[in-house]
């Protein structure tokens, strides 16, 4: 054997010796590779889900996670109760003045002025006190009227509610729902005439007991806010009160 072909024998020999010592060092087996170099490339158009989970594992000097309330369905408040209107009278007949009432009902209407015209509020409270009940004097729930008038008067000591009552019972009166249960004689007449509808003989009755501006405010409710008193047939007194 020549020398060239023992060169080459020694070098494929070498060779072959190499490459079983590589085989060795390199693993062939791919679970003992790194787990990110194992796990397949993700497509462009694919979306890492570790992206979407949120650590929720709580770090020590963290607060204790609160426990959410379980959900509730709010109830409503109760609407206030709507304030009982007093239905329109059936019939009213205007009084062209105060000769012509029934017996019983001047003869209360003249106690009322005495009353008045005393310039004591406590006399119209003995007034008041001859009813089998209490006359409605306030739509709240007042149980003493003197001291509600009072209160509602513009001095403090009731005079401005004693000149109302003489200034409304001084006007013609409105019979209501004559001839029936409810009749009733009502001052000032007014109070049952549409303001939008006055005659001017009407309309200066109007400004003996307000002001214009009060006058504008209330034809704007379009009703009758101001003061108004009611005597029954038999002369019982059932109400003097401001408002609807």
């Amino acid at each position: 054997m020549n020398p060239r072909t023992v060169a080459i024998l020694g070098a494929v020999v070498s060779i072959t010796v190499l490459g079983v010592a590589v085989g060795q060092i390199m693993p062939t087996d791919r679970a003992r590779l790194p787990a990110e170099v194992q796990q397949p490339r993700l497509s462009s158009t694919s979306t890492p889900l570790r992206s979407t989970i949120r650590d929720v594992t709580p770090r020590a000097g963290d607060p204790e996670p609160r426990t959410p309330a379980p959900a509730t369905t709010a109830t409503p408040a109760p609407a206030p109760p709507a304030q009982r209107r007093t239905p329109p009278p059936v019939s009213v007949e205007l009084l062209p003045d105060n000769e012509d009432l029934r017996e019983r009902v001047g003869h209360t209407r003249e106690k009322l002025i005495l009353a008045a015209r005393s310039g004591n509020i406590e006399r119209l409270a003995v007034v008041f006190q001859m009813n089998e009940t209490t006359p409605v004097f306030s739509r709240g729930s007042e149980r003493d009227p003197v001291a509600f008038w009072k209160q509602a008067s513009g001095d403090g000591e009731g005079h401005e509610i004693l000149a109302i009552l003489l200034n409304i019972l001084d006007l013609p009166a409105a019979v209501i729902n004559k001839g029936t249960p409810q009749e009733m004689t009502v001052w000032p007449y007014l109070a049952h005439v549409p303001l939008d509808r006055l005659t001017p003989q009407q309309s200066v009755d109007l400004y003996r007991l307000m002001t214009a501006q009060d006058v504008r405010d209330m034809r704007v409710l379009n009703a009758w806010v101001f003061w108004r008193l009611g005597i029954g047939p038999d002369g019982t007194l059932h109400y003097f009160l401001a408002g609807e």
